[in-house]
């Protein structure tokens, strides 16, 4: 049996947002690798002229920060993903339990928390001066710990988990710990699973805190050490007494260089996760 044209129409709807959503990324590579005299010729296009690696030289010609840059990233998104997932997750299991006494005050704390902010010098004299996390691989982590934005979600879906299933789990002798990582987590796979993309990412493309707290190469993340390089392209820029010839310099090819190194892990992990996100979001929007 054929198809219907509903669905072939569909298809081939769904097949040009596929296109339209994979072109950019294409794009931002094939720049990556196309010459500064080619693109200065026939400018931007999917079919450069020329092939140069030239920008990925001028990015890595120092290999031993970036991977140290790398570690960094993927230590701070590892551990700070699991941290937060654990915070986010409990206070949003407190939170939908209207069983619960101070429910209603921490659904409250966090609505505050969603719609002020103390403000950057406060916080940053919290985190240098009362906590002394400067410089530190836990700044990174703490400062992003929980997200206002990521409990409420994680609460919608929590909600939804009927509490006849908590109750019966006390009935039958379990505590509220059993009952919590026994029952409550496993029905709330597709929302973990969502809100640990959306932390995920976070932590992964995070370069401003590391901007305000960190000082020592050691612990600067990828993000904010491809920041410093296309600062200092920018600054070679403003400043043309520094360079030979600028139509040598990398400056379009380094900048997309550095979207594809900064992009490339999470365009691996995505696919992973992808189906849950859809589900994930699709259930939170219509529960709480």
């Amino acid at each position: 049996m054929k198809p219907k044209a509903g669905k072939i129409i569909l298809y081939i709807i769904l097949g040009l947002i596929a296109v339209l959503w994979i072109m950019p990324i294409l794009f931002i590579f094939v720049l990556s690798v196309t010459s500064g005299e080619s693109i200065a010729a026939s400018g931007y296009t999917l079919f450069p002229k020329e092939i140069s690696f030239d920008a990925y030289t001028y990015i890595i010609k120092n290999p031993a920060q970036i991977l140290s840059s790398y570690k960094i990233s993927i230590i701070v998104t590892a551990l700070g993903t699991v941290l937060s997932l654990i915070a986010t997750t409990g206070l949003a299991y407190t939170m939908s339990r209207k069983d619960f006494k101070l429910s209603k005050w921490f659904n409250k704390y966090v609505t505050f928390a969603l719609l002020f902010h103390g403000g950057l010098i406060p916080t940053y004299i919290v985190v240098t001066q009362w906590l002394h996390l400067g410089n530190t691989l836990w700044v990174l982590i703490v400062t992003m710990l929980v997200s206002p934005w990521n409990v409420f979600l994680m609460r919608s879906f929590l909600s939804g988990i009927p509490t006849e299933l908590r109750e019966a789990a006390f009935v039958d002798g379990a505590t509220e710990f059993q009952t919590y990582f026994r029952i409550v987590l496993p029905l709330a796979k597709s929302g973990i699973a969502s809100v640990g993309l959306l932390v995920l990412f976070a932590y992964w493309n995070d370069w401003y805190q590391g901007m305000l707290y960190i000082d020592d190469m050691k612990l600067t993340p990828l993000p904010l050490l491809l920041y410093k390089i296309i600062s200092n392209i920018q600054y070679v820029l403003q400043n043309s007494q520094y360079m030979n010839s600028a139509n040598d310099f990398p400056t379009i090819g380094a900048r997309m260089a550095t979207c594809v190194i900064a992009i490339a892990p999470m365009l691996f992990a995505f696919p992973f996760f992808q189906k849950y996100l859809a589900k994930g979001l699709t259930l939170g929007s219509v529960k709480g």
